[in-house]
């Protein structure tokens, strides 16, 4: 049962705005595999949201990009909205933000946030999320590591909050108020955890996915 009388309206943002310090270079540019086609992070995360936007009759995924725009854009298809972050030097919380004025500028139901180095997240797992968001209604996020976290989707009543998180606080103060208040419905997912911050996590996950 959906508690929704007609499908909601809700705009996906992958926020691949940051430096990438610790990686020593654009991690987001960094390729897969080994093969010839192999596609960058970024194609690859932006091609399975944009599998479960397609199959969920969304709208087309917005990305953010700020640290290493000039190296990630030409890797990107022409008709990817991108939004840029002047201020991704200030931390996470200015990529939440700008995901959220522009959500709340579309005038619509919900916000999907995902991050793109969360290399694990399957398609599947953002048609789990989105179903549960439809059957609850309420703030819905992916749950790992002890704690609710990114992909996640915000109700359009969260958006102010999202604007005002300051540095390097992402969206999970917000996640982790509406859990002890009952009010945040949660998608048990381990594979979230998995994200690529260095050479060596790079290194490691091909290993594994081998």
């Amino acid at each position: 049962m959906n508690i929704f009388s007609t499908p909601p309206n809700v705009v996906s943002v992958m926020l691949a705005a940051g430096g990438s310090t610790r990686f020593n270079g654009a991690k987001l540019a960094a390729t897969l595999s080994a093969d010839n086609n192999a596609q960058s992070l970024i194609q690859q995360s932006y091609a399975i949201l944009s599998k479960a936007t397609t199959e969920l009759d969304l709208s087309p995924p917005v990305l953010v990009l700020g640290g290493h725009k000039d190296v990630l854009s030409p890797l990107l298809a022409n008709d990817i909205e991108i939004l840029t972050n002047q201020n991704w030097q200030s931390g996470l919380a200015s990529s939440v933000a700008m995901a959220a004025s522009y959500a709340q500028s579309q005038q619509v139901d919900a916000l999907l946030l995902t991050l793109a180095d969360q290399v694990a997240i399957s398609h599947s797992d953002y048609l789990s999320l989105y179903g549960l968001f439809c059957q609850f209604g309420k703030t819905t996020a992916a749950y790992y590591q002890q704690s609710p976290g990114v992909p996640a989707i915000f109700l359009a009543s969260d958006f102010e909050a999202l604007q005002q998180l300051e540095g390097d606080s992402g969206a999970k103060k917000i996640l982790t108020r509406h859990l002890e208040q009952q009010q945040l419905t949660v998608l048990p997912l381990a594979q979230a955890a998995i994200d690529i911050d260095t050479q060596t996590d790079l290194k490691q996950w091909l290993v594994n996915k081998e």
